[in-house]
């Protein structure tokens, strides 16, 4: 039990201090993008702020199994180096018993990380794209002025003659930044901008209103309307990700839908924190030194180990979503690891112990040390 605490609490620092460093190396784009809507539009610090923590579940998720990766390797490196490790195999405790705490360890985080891709991260995405639609409402009545030419729409230009303080709109006047044979200018007496928040559109709403059309230059065409709905792609305020809204679906709805996106990401959410524990068992043997060899050799195996990984999870995500594989394939790259991991520790024991010293009693362990 001594044993166990003691490696047990050595791993904490360690592994915040890798997870904070990493976590804040990953989310630097997004901070910076943030950052952006401060200084060139007006966002206040509270949005912003909170649109940032609600993404660091996100980042939590990637960087948990790396941060496990290092904190093992420090630990390891220490421990031979300072011949712990030698001077526990001399009184018979074997590589099992070393790694129960890193085992342990692996399972809390591994828990730890299971909630955020479950429950957490969904729950953030969701409030971050509700946060987004706040302040894209805000941002964009602001930035509409009254006689001054509008480029914040991919593709348009907008022009109003006024607005009121119910931010409705007069006089306005829509048309293509590049104008074609087939380009269409819309006028109309009054518009107003509203959000459809389920198909994320921004739609504005014209009443009263004339359409110009050309689709030769021998045939011209007007069209007159008393409502017209034109659709826009909002600006990009904030990073956005190919399919990324299925982040924000609740795990419980994955669970009742069988169609082939929901159910990979439902099992990526299962299967890719289980890579804590596979790190944590997989670095014991691969963070070994010897101490006249220098430490640089464990670091790279990790390196190597992490790479191998994530070869092995794309490998297997490609499979699932190009060649209809299905996708339990997912759970193949932590297992592979864990049995890697597992294999090494027997391998490296000179007595060639079994897994079920990882069972034995903590207090037949602590009688070794003290004697």
């Amino acid at each position: 039990m001594l044993l166990t605490r003691s490696i047990f609490l050595q791993l904490i620092f360690p592994f915040i201090l890798a997870s904070g460093i990493l976590t804040f190396i990953l989310s630097m784009e997004t901070v910076y993008r943030l950052i952006y809507l401060i200084v060139e539009r007006g966002v206040s610090v509270f949005s912003v702020g909170l649109m940032l923590l609600y993404r660091l579940p996100q980042f939590l998720s990637v960087t948990l199994p790396l941060a496990i990766v290092i904190a093992s390797v420090v630990l390891m490196v220490r421990l031979s180096t300072d011949n712990e490790i030698y001077a526990m195999n001399a009184i018979g405790i074997s590589y099992w018993e070393i790694g129960r705490p890193f085992f342990l360890f692996g399972i809390v985080t591994t828990v730890i990380a299971l909630s955020i891709t479950l429950w957490i991260q969904p729950a953030g995405y969701s409030a971050f794209e509700e946060e987004k639609l706040r302040v894209l409402k805000t941002q964009t009545a602001k930035k509409i002025q009254p006689l001054v030419l509008n480029y914040d729409f991919p593709g348009k230009v907008l022009h109003v003659q006024a607005k009121d303080e119910n931010e409705d709109l007069s006089g306005v006047f829509i048309t293509d930044k590049e104008l074609t044979v087939d380009s269409m200018v819309t006028i109309a007496d009054h518009g107003r901008f509203k959000i459809r928040e389920g198909e994320r559109d921004l739609v504005l709403y014209l009443e009263d209103g004339l359409i110009h059309l050309q689709s030769s230059t021998k045939n011209y065409r007007t069209i007159s309307f008393e409502k017209f709905y034109n659709i826009f792609r909002p600006p990009q305020m904030v990073p956005e990700k190919k399919d990324g809204h299925i982040w924000g679906v609740p795990t419980t709805s994955l669970w009742e839908n069988s169609s082939q996106s929901s159910q990979m990401e439902l099992f990526l959410r299962l299967t890719t924190p289980w890579a804590c524990l596979a790190f944590a068992v997989a670095m014991v043997p691969l963070g070994l030194v010897n101490p006249r060899q220098g430490r640089s050799g464990s670091f790279l195996r990790g390196l190597i180990l992490v790479v191998f990984y994530y070869i092995l999870w794309m490998g297997a995500k490609e499979m699932t979503q190009n060649l209809n594989y299905q996708p339990h394939i997912l759970w193949l790259p932590p297992l592979l690891i864990w049995g890697f991991g597992v294999f090494s520790i027997f391998m490296s024991n000179p007595n060639r112990s079994t897994i079920l010293d990882l069972m034995k009693s903590p207090a037949k362990t602590e009688k070794r040390l003290k004697h």
